[in-house]
């Protein structure tokens, strides 16, 4: 009856979804982190309930003893949410259901009921059938989990109740799917009840009514029906249903708990299959259900009982190893969390030592199983259990202790099974004893719950059923592999396609790759003709720049020539006026050589750089005219580069400008002051400004009427920088020469 738990106990997941079985410790730490600085509001609300869900659902799944930290959290939630009239989601609803459980699990029946009430007037004033149909339903649930096994005849009435309303209500709100689930759990209330044909004529009522139907959860219908049968020992009807139950999940496709689902009915037909004394067949469903149940957030004990049956169907069959190996290593998977789940694990590795014919482990493996069990509760593991180490000490004749642990009486659900195997080692303590007419009797029961078992057209009908399910599944098997083989052509006809597709692509990349190359291999060439191109220019530049450079050296180099025979006829010359011509041609001479000069030795031919240029002029004119520190030169050049054309004229107007300055402004042992500048205007134009601050021009001054050679000269080059010229006479003399740079602006020196 454990398995039909199962089923029941699924509804917990949906109930309180915030945790799986193995909530993360940091998970509750960080909410409990969060509740000390939340606000009084929902998010609040939220918190306090997602961890009386996780205490609870500990409690359910674990059979750990929280039920006290879990009330604390829903009472501080239900309190809060009343204050704040929150009624809906983690509100003042939800907390009284999660208080009706925790109630219940107290075994605090009216105050559990009294919180589900509350909440199933609340619906009902409503007019929401809907709801209250659900909350029934949930209160019966968990009234007959929390007292599982033996719900007490008070809680069953409960039970029972709860469940006709919720089937009334979902009839009512035409929920065919929850009313065939409720139908279910009424059925499974009749059978804990020990009302068996009730049970199953909720069943048999529940397949007239959606058997021919699609509806999900009818497997559930079957799955009840094949579970009365094989407690009642009709073993045919057993496997029928179960099969029919298997059947109509592959039918629905409803893949809602689906392995949970299977885990349960797998587990019940390799149940009928070990009755059936079919041990490959129940060892392999048996398998199947430890697969499902290992991927399951489900209790240890579920786990270990499927490995304990796979156990005992190995012994059967004298694979001791085997099922050792299968016991340590489920154990070594799954650690056992309490007590009760060592005492589980103990029990079969007792199993593997007695088959080993290690007594003396087995003895002391099944004294610690029962020492682990707990004394107060009795169910069907327990109940197991002691008929287990019964058998044991009847198999190493020790009847008197075997007597010790079996139990008076059979179990109030067993299976015919169960109550065959207690009457055969009831039988065999008696006829120990000496007590034959008692051993008679239970001789006799045991003779006949075999024979109700197994009899000639029973045994013909499972034969039958067994035939049409692997018929089914042949049939279904050849109906996939014909699928299977249909999905292989067409993928074998994709391929087929996809690798002509693959192969055109192929093709047309090399195609690509082969021009891509080709316009490679023309660009390379192409390249190596214009580099050898380019080569060629820079050497013919080179050459070019050569040849400027050393033109630009004669150049200066005949000026020099020119100014020494110069010199060398002032030698020979009386006249004062005649020297000073000659010595005006030389500085003239000078400042076009000086350009030249900057030219040559400069890595670029065209600019001059105006700054050197006007310094180095001054040293000339200082040196030659014998100035030492009399006149003085204050200078403000701008970074100007300017072209040879405009470099040539702005040299010798600066040159007859300062010689003149030099000569006129001041007497031969006074000093002055020479300024020059030479500054780029916003306007784009530069102006070259050289003033002195001697007594400046005559008063009859008309630069207009002046037939002075230097004059002429300074206005004819100004003329030729296409810019304009301009005397000035204020507190000196001011000659102004404003003009634009005609191919290149100012640069500074770091990019030049």
């Amino acid at each position: 009856m454990l398995k039909a738990t199962v089923l029941l106990s699924l509804f917990i997941a949906a109930t309180y979804p915030s945790f799986s079985q193995t909530a993360p410790k940091d998970k509750v730490s960080n909410l409990l982190a969060q509740l000390q600085t939340a606000r009084p509001d929902t998010n609040q609300l939220n918190i306090l309930h997602q961890l009386g869900s996780y205490y609870l659902e500990r409690h359910f799944r674990l059979n750990k003893p929280d039920l006290d930290s879990a009330f604390v959290f829903f009472k501080r939630e239900n309190s809060l949410s009343t204050k704040l009239h929150v009624e809906a989601g983690s509100g003042r609803l939800e907390s009284l259901c999660s208080l009706g459980t925790v109630y219940l699990s107290k075994n605090m029946l009216d105050s559990g009921k009294a919180c589900f009430m509350q909440v199933v007037d609340f619906y009902k004033k409503k007019g929401n059938k809907q709801q209250e149909a659900d909350i029934w339903e949930r209160f019966g649930k968990t009234t007959e989990l929390a007292n599982w096994p033996l719900v007490p005849a008070n809680l069953a009435t409960e039970v029972i109740g709860a469940y006709n309303n919720a089937i009334a209500l979902f009839i009512a709100t035409n929920d065919r799917q929850r009313e065939i689930m409720a139908r279910y759990n009424l059925a499974h209330g009749h059978f804990k009840l020990g009302l068996i044909y009730l049970a199953e004529k909720d069943c048999i009522q529940a397949i007239e009514k959606y058997g021919n139907s699609s509806f999900s959860n009818m497997e559930a219908i079957y799955f009840i029906l094949a579970h009365i049968h094989r407690y009642r020992g009709n073993m045919n009807k057993a496997l029928f249903y179960i099969l029919e139950s298997i059947r109509w999940i592959d039918k629905s496709r409803d893949t809602t708990n689906l392995p949970a689902k299977q885990a349960v009915l797998f587990g019940e037909l390799a149940e009928v299959y070990d009755a059936l004394g079919q041990t490959d067949n129940s060892i392999t469903w048996y398998k199947k259900t430890l697969a499902l149940r290992e991927n399951l957030p489900l209790p240890l004990q579920q786990k270990y009982r499927t490995a304990g049956f796979i156990v005992k169907g190995l012994i059967k069959q004298k694979r001791y190893s085997e099922a050792l190996a299968l016991t340590l290593g489920i154990e070594k998977r799954h650690p056992p969390d309490d007590n009760y789940d060592k005492a589980i694990i103990t029990q079969i590795k007792a199993y593997c030592y007695e088959a080993l014919k290690d007594y003396k482990n087995a003895e002391a493996a099944y004294v610690e199983m029962m020492r682990l069990y707990p004394k107060t509760k009795s169910d069907e593991i327990v109940s197991l259990a002691k008929y287990d180490i019964a058998k044991f000490y009847i198999a190493q004749k020790k009847f008197d202790r075997a007597a010790f642990y079996l139990d008076e009486n059979i179990p109030k659900y067993a299976a015919v099974t169960r109550a065959r195997d207690y009457h055969f080692i009831v039988y065999k303590i008696d006829s120990a004893k000496g007590d034959y007419l008692s051993a008679l009797q239970h001789q006799y029961l045991f003779k006949q719950f075999s024979d109700s078992i197994f009899n000639s057209n029973k045994s013909r009908e499972i034969q039958e059923l067994q035939i049409k399910y692997e018929t089914e599944q042949k049939e279904r098997d050849i109906k996939f592999l014909t699928k299977e083989g249909q999905l292989q052509h067409e993928k074998a006809v994709r391929a087929n396609n996809t690798r002509n597709l693959t192969l055109a692509i192929s093709v047309l990349l090399i195609f690509l790759i082969c021009l891509i190359f080709n316009s490679y291999r023309i660009k390379q060439r192409t390249n190596v003709a214009l580099n050898a191109l380019v080569n060629e220019k820079d050497k013919l530049l080179a050459e070019k720049q050569w040849l400027l450079k050393e033109i630009h050296h004669r150049v200066k180099n005949n000026l020099q020539i020119v100014m020494g025979l110069l010199q060398r006829q002032s030698a020979y010359i009386d006249n004062d006026e005649a020297l000073a011509a000659i010595q005006n041609s030389e500085n003239r001479m000078h400042s076009i050589a000086l350009i030249h000069q900057k030219l040559y030795q400069s890595e670029n031919l065209d600019l001059i750089c105006m700054q050197e240029y006007i310094d180095e002029m001054i040293s000339y004119l200082k040196d030659s005219c014998g100035l030492d520190n009399r006149i003085l030169f204050e200078k403000q050049i701008d970074e100007l580069y300017l072209d040879v054309a405009q470099a040539v004229p702005l040299g010798l107007i600066l040159n007859e400008a300062i010689t003149n300055a030099i000569k006129y402004a001041y007497k031969p042992d006074e000093a002055g002051t020479i300024y020059i500048s030479l500054v780029s205007k916003a306007d784009g134009n530069n102006q070259l400004t050289i003033a002195d601050n001697g007594p400046g021009l005559p008063a009859a001054f008309n630069i207009n009427k002046v037939e002075s050679l230097g004059i002429n000269l300074m206005r004819g080059l100004a003329k030729q920088l296409g810019g304009s010229f301009d005397i000035i006479s204020e507190q000196g003399c001011i000659i102004n020469i404003d003009f634009k740079t005609e191919i290149f602006n100012r640069v500074t020196a770091k990019q030049k």
